[in-house]
């Protein structure tokens, strides 16, 4: 294995780990985001229940005084039916019976209040979703930070540039040409120009001369 292969597999196992290491961190933002929805939605649901079965009983309550009232109206109304009733133990009874319908009415507007007052918490079904959309969407920038830094350290590893032989054997090969013609006897500049446009072109690059005149 060549020091070339053995630098590129050491840089890919490092590039191994950040990959994981962004995996777990994913999946872990996942799970916290997960447990704090959880935990927030049971108790919203939990605090609803409590505040729907104490309404329910409040209202089955009130229900029940008002049956009470209607009974003692009843009463007193056989007992005004007749030709002659004690006026002062009817006027007592009516002024008892409209005090507990002030009453049990008061409550019951407590309560309504106080019930309304829940289901305005009921919202936060709507607003907790936003609030853990909004925490996913911040944890993303971690995860797009370590992805952008994968990328990076890939196209570290993937060195596209020409390596530096090619220009080393390059020159060696045109200052063999001229070696070669002097020693064949060939000093013309068009002789040594000539040899060096064929190696050059033989090693995919155009003399400058050639490039320049294609400019023109």
């Amino acid at each position: 294995m060549g020091e070339i292969e053995r630098e590129a597999k050491a840089k890919l196992r490092s590039v191994s780990e950040d990959l994981e290491e962004l995996i777990r961190l994913f999946s872990e933002h996942l799970k916290q985001s997960k447990d704090i929805f959880k935990t927030q939605l049971y108790e919203l649901r939990k605090n609803a229940e409590l505040s729907l079965n104490n309404y329910s009983i409040n209202r089955e309550q009130i229900t029940y005084d008002l049956s009470q009232i209607e009974k003692k109206l009843t009463k007193l109304s056989r007992l005004i039916s007749k030709k002659k009733y004690d006026a002062e133990l009817a006027s007592n009874t009516l002024v008892e019976i409209a005090t507990k319908h002030g009453q049990i009415k008061h409550d019951y507007e407590e309560k309504r209040t106080e019930f309304e007052n829940s289901m305005n918490e009921w919202l936060r079904f709507t607003q907790i979703v936003n609030e853990i959309v909004t925490l996913l969407h911040t944890k993303s920038s971690e995860w797009e930070t370590s992805a952008r830094d994968l990328s990076i350290f890939y196209q570290d590893i993937a060195d596209t540039s020409l390596p530096s032989e090619f220009d080393t054997t390059r020159n060696t090969i045109l200052e063999f040409s001229i070696s070669i013609l002097l020693s064949a006897g060939k000093r013309e500049q068009k002789d040594l120009s000539t040899f060096e446009k064929q190696l050059k072109d033989l090693m995919n690059e155009v003399s400058e001369n050639n490039s320049e005149t294609d400019e023109s």
